[in-house]
C-alpha cells in the first residue's frame, strides 16, 4: 500500500501548482504526464513484429493538449481534426518503410495513445482554460483523485481480510471509487457552490467513479494482454499510466457532463 502510495502523492505534488498556477501550467504538467504515460504505452506494445509511429502518435499528443490551450472550451470542435490527421501521418510513415507487414496494427497501435491518453488530457487543459476553469479543474482533480484513492483503499483492505487470494476485485475497485468520489462531491460542493450543487456534484461523481474504475482495470488488462503475448520478454512497468489511465479517461466524462448540467 505504501509504495502506490508514493506515486500518488507525487502526482499531487506536481497537480498542485497546475491547478493553482493557471492554464499555462496545467499545460506543460499535463503534457509531461502525458508524453510520458503515452510513452509508457508505445514501449508496451513495441515488438520486433510491431512498430508504431510513435514520433507521429507523441506529437499529435502534444497537439491536442496545445489546442485544448488555445481553444478552451471550444477546443472539442478541432479534437477530430487532429485525430484524422495524425491518422494519416501514421499511414504515410508505414508506406514509406520498406517492412510493411502488420501495417494494420501498427496504426492501431499508433492511434491507441493518442485517443486514449492524449486526448483526455487535452480536455483537462481546455477545463482549465475555460471561463470558471480554476473550478473545473480543482473540482475535477479532487473527484478523479479521490475515486482512484478509495478504489485502491478498498481493494486493500479487502485483500488484506481475505483468507485466500482473490484474482477479481471489481467490485471492490468500484465500491471504493464510489465512496471516494462521493466524499469529494461534498467537499466540491461545500468549497465550490455555486456552479456545484447537491445534484451536480453527485451526479459527477457517480459517472466518474465508473469511468474511473473501468480505466484501470482497462489498463491493467492491456498489460497483462501483452506481457502474455510474449512470456519470454521482460517489460518495464508502466508506473504513471498505471496510475493517471482512469483518472484521464473520465475526463471528458466530467466536461460534457459538467455542460450539460449547466446548460
Amino acid at each position: 500500500m505504501v509504495k502506490r502510495a508514493a506515486p500518488v502523492l507525487l502526482l499531487l505534488a506536481a497537480l498542485a501548482p497546475a491547478v493553482f498556477g493557471g492554464a499555462l501550467a496545467m499545460l506543460f504538467v499535463a503534457m509531461i504526464v502525458a508524453v510520458i504515460a503515452a510513452g509508457e504505452l508505445y514501449r508496451l506494445v513495441r515488438a520486433p513484429d510491431l512498430l508504431p509511429a510513435a514520433t507521429v502518435g507523441l506529437a499529435a499528443v502534444v497537439a491536442l493538449l496545445v489546442v485544448g490551450y488555445e481553444r478552451a472550451a471550444r477546443a472539442p470542435e478541432s479534437f477530430p481534426f487532429i485525430v484524422a490527421v495524425a491518422l494519416f501521418l501514421s499511414f504515410v510513415v508505414m508506406l514509406l518503410r520498406r517492412n510493411r507487414s502488420q501495417v494494420t496494427r501498427a496504426v492501431a497501435a499508433t492511434m491507441i495513445p493518442v485517443v486514449c491518453v492524449g486526448l483526455p488530457s487535452a480536455y483537462v487543459v481546455a477545463m482549465r482554460s475555460a471561463r470558471g476553469g480554476y473550478t473545473l479543474a480543482w473540482v475535477f482533480v479532487l473527484i478523479a483523485l479521490a475515486a482512484q484513492a478509495g478504489a485502491s483503499g478498498v481493494t486493500w483492505l479487502v485483500r488484506r481480510r481475505a483468507l485466500t487470494p482473490r484474482a477479481r476485485r471489481t467490485w471492490e475497485h468500484l465500491g471504493g471509487a464510489l465512496v471516494g468520489a462521493m466524499i469529494a462531491a461534498i467537499a466540491a460542493v461545500a468549497g465550490a457552490s455555486p456552479p456545484f450543487t447537491w445534484a451536480r456534484a453527485l451526479i459527477l461523481a457517480a459517472l466518474v467513479a465508473p469511468t474511473v474504475t473501468a480505466g484501470d482495470l482497462a489498463w491493467e488488462m492491456v498489460t497483462d494482454d501483452v506481457v502474455r503475448a510474449e512470456p519470454g520478454v521482460k517489460r518495464q512497468h508502466a508506473v504513471v499510466l498505471s496510475r493517471v489511465g482512469g483518472a484521464l479517461l473520465s475526463a471528458p466524462v466530467f466536461f460534457y457532463v459538467f455542460r450539460a448540467l449547466v446548460s
